[in-house]
């Protein structure tokens, strides 16, 4: 079937469903059913966004990416239920759009699902699933732990099979760059305004213990907690630094410039400890990648002046920021540091005899409500004692071999394989951003959260398709000095 074909029966489809909207419309008005007015009205737009996306799956994916990144800070004003359900059911109608146009227009490439990133999160998937027979599992915590079964392969499945050329790659690193600047402007509102009330809210509700503490207030924006805020910001600082100091275009650099400024500001003000971790991993990372002997000296300088600027000085000890960031640089002798410890210690002889952990969803005392037991005693703080805890030293070992697995295939992609400069310059700062995440999960569990999951699966995705992206850059210009 060709392109023609399809938009002769979605226009078919579409008039079809404007039609019997209207006799809908018209029906309502005359019984005086105004809920069955609405439904009726929106229906329509439904049915009509559902046809056009079956040709443009891409569409929805992009709204899939913007959701995710507000999605929990909108129910801090909403009350919405069933946040990751609605997200599942949004990712399931788009695999399932994926395949009606594969099936339809057959230009999706399946082959390109072979990567390491894809597989091994199948591998991970039917791991978790088995978790059920876990002889400690709980079948509610089981099930609702669903996110951490089936996310990683689906999302990885799905960039992988939808983000194939290079305008997209752009499309989605500018949505981020907008989303990440509406982050930075609500925590400078929080920090120069002060909180809403739904924020006042939730800190009286509990956040306050770890966000109103005696050196000031940590900001969060309108993430999860601070935490979550701080890496993310870190990550889009190294993300679009990187872009801003690879590209030609003045304008492009100019503006991803002031993006990563911004973004490691709000890094700051969110007192995260373990936040600097990002950008400095990832700038280590992109030494390598770079195979620059400038952009080696340049990067190692970086690192050590940031390094003795922490460690070693107390300049700028009188900001609260800093001060709190230079803390991460002596963390034996942070109290709470000295707590996590202690308390991974005490876990470590619970577990002895439980290689595959104590069964999904059992760990952290947020889980408290679903089962009172010794490991939901205990806060994991931390994305590996989570994985740990949870799924076992098996589990854990084979989670965070398939992410830098992947990391390391797509550094090998990067160097050896993309040579495009500008493709090169926006997967190099996805692929050193991911990196810095992964090492900052050790210290907070915030890899799992929204929006961090999708954002640094849909980024590893890209690096992974990087070969591809770049063999169609190649062809279209091959193309285009044959057409001149």
């Amino acid at each position: 079937m060709n392109y023609e074909e399809v938009d002769i029966r979605q226009s078919k489809l579409v008039l079809i469903s404007l039609f019997l909207g209207l006799v809908g419309i018209i029906l309502s008005i005359c019984i005086d059913n105004w809920a069955l007015l609405i439904g009726i009205t929106i229906l329509p737009l439904v049915i009509i966004s559902a046809i056009y996306s079956i040709k443009y799956p891409v569409v929805l994916f992009f709204l899939i990416f913007t959701v995710n990144y507000y999605i929990l800070g909108i129910t801090r004003y909403i009350d919405i239920n069933g946040v990751s359900f609605l997200m599942d059911c949004l990712m399931i109608v788009l695999l399932i759009l994926i395949c009606i146009h594969s099936r339809l227009l057959k230009n999706i490439d399946w082959k390109h699902i072979w990567n390491p990133l894809t597989i091994g999160m199948f591998i991970w998937m039917l791991y978790t699933l088995a978790q059920i027979i876990n002889p400690s599992a709980q079948p509610e915590a089981w099930l609702l732990s669903r996110n951490l079964i089936f996310n990683g392969f689906i999302i990885s499945l799905i960039t992988t099979l939808l983000c194939t050329n290079y305008k997209t790659v752009k499309i989605l690193i500018f949505l981020l760059s907008i989303f990440t600047l509406t982050a930075v402007l609500k925590a400078l509102m929080q920090k120069f305004h002060g909180f809403d009330s739904a924020e006042l809210r939730w800190l009286n509700n509990g956040g306050a213990i770890t966000h109103l503490i005696n050196t000031g207030p940590r900001y969060f924006s309108f993430f999860t907690d601070a935490g979550n805020l701080g890496s993310n910001m870190g990550g889009a600082g190294i993300l679009f630094g990187i872009i801003a100091v690879q590209t030609k275009n003045i304008r492009t650099k100019l503006y991803y410039g002031i993006v990563s400024i911004a973004s490691i500001y709000a890094m700051f003000l969110s007192g995260t400890r373990g936040a600097i971790i990002v950008p400095l991993a990832g700038l280590l990372l992109y030494t390598i990648i770079c195979k620059n002997v400038k952009a080696l000296i340049t990067g190692g300088s970086l690192l050590i002046f940031f390094y003795v600027f922490f460690a070693f000085t107390t300049i700028g000890q009188g900001n609260t920021q800093i001060r709190r960031m230079r803390s991460a640089f002596n963390p034996s002798a942070d109290a709470s540091f000295n707590v996590r410890k202690e308390n991974q210690a005490k876990l470590a002889t619970y577990l002895k005899n439980k290689p595959f952990g104590e069964g999904l969803g059992l760990s952290g005392v947020e889980n408290q409500k679903l089962s009172l037991r010794f490991t939901t005693s205990i806060p994991h703080d931390s994305w590996y004692v989570k994985l740990w805890v949870e799924t076992g030293i098996i589990g854990a070992v084979l989670y965070l071999g398939i992410i830098f697995i992947s990391i390391g295939a797509g550094a090998w992609i990067l160097m050896f394989k993309v040579t495009d400069p500008e493709l090169k310059a926006r997967l190099s700062g996805f692929i050193c951003c991911i990196f810095g995440l992964i090492l900052s999960a050790y210290g907070n569990a915030f890899w799992g959260q929204y929006p961090t999951n999708i954002i640094a699966f849909t980024g590893l995705s890209l690096v992974l398709n990087g070969k591809y992206i770049n063999e169609k850059i190649l062809t279209e210009s091959i193309k285009n000095k044959e057409a001149i």
